[in-house]
């Protein structure tokens, strides 16, 4: 038979990029050991023991605990073996799922900022919305209007757990959406009806009572820096501006932050930006 070629610790360490000291804890943990003993005391690894060291080493890598490892490596059979590798995929699926959400999350917020870098603030212009989907809270135009800020921040603290948990958030910032009854009056533009973030989850992943169409179709916008809670001079370029044109409003304005406080450290460099959908005034 064929004899197995061997290698010392620093042999074995070297060509699978490790350094001996790892080696000699996987072997005293008794997770991984040399495969033989030399007439002349070395302990040596044998050339069969690459892929099982690599299998381990990927394995760690992908989040199991080394007494993980060891509870299998002392009892392995191809049956354990079989179900570990169903774990390990179902985890990876998981794993991947997960970073292409980043990977959405990263190429949303740099288009972001790409569009605030090309936006003329307190200005007035015409655009053409798609369709968006919208997790929304619940409503909170009375707690507004009687100006209960406790349970605002209660909803808004509940609001923003069930987008985090339910993987919502997929690199646009949160929103707030002002019923026309308020925009249109001027000294009531900071009656939120209800807060929202857009995202590009599934439909049929969003809760039914949370899930809203922000409809495609004609919008004014506006853009101003600063604080993102100083709405009035806003609100009332977009107001002159469907009087001029003779427009109305068609639904809730959507406010939304383009800069804000993951982008600077400096408040007056917030930029936040305002559409409303409009449609020709009816006579």
């Amino acid at each position: 038979m064929a004899r197995h070629m061997t290698f010392h610790v620093g042999e074995f360490a070297r060509m699978t990029g490790v350094n001996k000291r790892t080696l000699h804890y996987y072997d005293h943990e008794g997770i991984f050991s040399p495969d033989s003993v030399e007439p002349n005391g070395y302990r040596v690894y044998s050339s069969r023991q690459f892929y099982p060291f690599y299998m381990i080493r990927m394995f760690r890598d992908m989040g199991l605990d080394l007494s993980e490892i060891k509870e299998y490596m002392q009892g392995r059979t191809p049956e354990k073996f079989a179900r570990l590798l169903t774990e390990q995929e179902a985890w990876l699926k998981e794993e991947m799922a997960k970073l292409k959400r980043m990977q959405q999350i990263v190429a949303n917020q740099r288009k972001i900022l790409s569009q605030a870098q090309k936006v003329q603030i307190n200005t007035v212009e015409e655009c053409v919305f798609p369709q968006q989907r919208l997790l929304v809270s619940e409503n909170l135009r009375q707690l507004y209007l009687r100006e209960d800020w406790e349970a605002v921040e209660r909803h808004f603290a509940m609001y923003l757990r069930d987008a985090l948990e339910g993987e919502s958030l997929t690199g646009y910032t949160f929103g707030a959406m002002v019923s026309p009854e308020d925009f249109m009056k001027p000294g009531n533009e900071q009656v939120v009806s209800y807060l929202f973030v857009p995202t590009d989850k599934p439909w049929r992943k969003l809760s039914k009572d949370y899930r809203r169409q922000r409809s495609a179709g004609r919008y004014i916008v506006t853009y101003f820096a600063g604080d993102y809670m100083a709405t009035g001079a806003a609100y009332s370029r977009l107001r002159s501006y469907m009087q001029a044109h003779h427009l109305r409003p068609a639904d809730f304005a959507y406010e939304e932050s383009l800069i804000e406080d993951m982008s600077t450290a400096n408040p007056q460099d917030f930029l936040t930006r305002i559409a409303v959908p409009v449609a020709e005034e009816k006579y």
